[in-house]
């Protein structure tokens, strides 16, 4: 249950993950939307890639392609978005509150075929750091379909496969339909928006995004026949 007092992030608040103001990345590999101005350094960014890789390590050759769940992608990448802080929320004590995402953003990521027919590789907990010495990337990995697993809630998808550095925000779903004075400022990807604006979706965009969706079918395809 959310804290009744909560204290949104103003547009010039620091970024989550840097605590610092938004500047220019040396190079953002991963995420390269942001490589003109970041909330995240080239660090971030190569965990933001190692995290995905993992999430489709095991999914095998019929399903396993680097062009494969874009919006997982783009979410991961939330941490790097200058824009961050805008859509960010702290409870009454300064602490990781929420981090508000379109609901359109998640209609789009929720569409993908290939939750169901793929399914993605969940990291298992380590035993307790305080009495093991485990790296997290070495306690095993779980097949997942999460439409079945997840009850087809992908707020709660999310919430399970959260983007590194901000494991400790919950993520809420925001009707971004809405205009005036119920409207709220939720995060999209920056590919989806149009001049950095959160809510317009630019055409162009749409479009590329399509056509890469389109490529991606067609690597899935091929590999299924061999």
């Amino acid at each position: 249950m959310l804290q009744a007092s909560v204290a949104s992030a103003a547009a010039g608040d620091n970024c989550s993950l840097t605590s610092q103001q938004p500047k220019k990345a040396r190079y953002l590999k991963f995420c390269q939307d942001y490589n003109q101005l970041a909330c995240c350094i080239p660090g971030h960014d190569l965990e933001n890639q190692v995290q995905f890789e993992n999430l489709i390590e095991g999914l095998g050759p019929g399903c396993k392609n680097p062009m494969m769940y874009p919006e997982v992608r783009f979410f991961y990448c939330l941490g790097c978005d200058p824009d961050q802080p805008k859509y960010t929320t702290y409870d009454s004590t300064g602490q990781a509150g929420t981090i508000n995402i379109c609901k359109s953003f998640l209609d789009k990521l929720w569409r993908d075929p290939a939750y169901e027919e793929c399914g993605v590789m969940y990291s298992n907990p380590c035993p307790d750091p305080d009495t093991w010495d485990f790296d997290p990337y070495m306690c095993g990995d779980t097949l997942v379909l999460p439409k079945h697993d997840y009850n087809g809630n992908v707020t709660h998808f999310i919430n399970v496969f959260k983007p590194p550095g901000l494991e400790n925000y919950d993520f809420v779903e925001i009707d971004d339909t809405l205009s005036g004075n119920d409207a709220t400022p939720c995060w999209m990807a920056r590919t989806y928006s149009n001049s950095g604006a959160a809510r317009a979706t630019s055409p162009v965009s749409w479009a590329a995004t399509a056509a890469l969706a389109t490529v991606a079918a067609a690597v899935l395809q091929m590999q299924q026949r061999r």
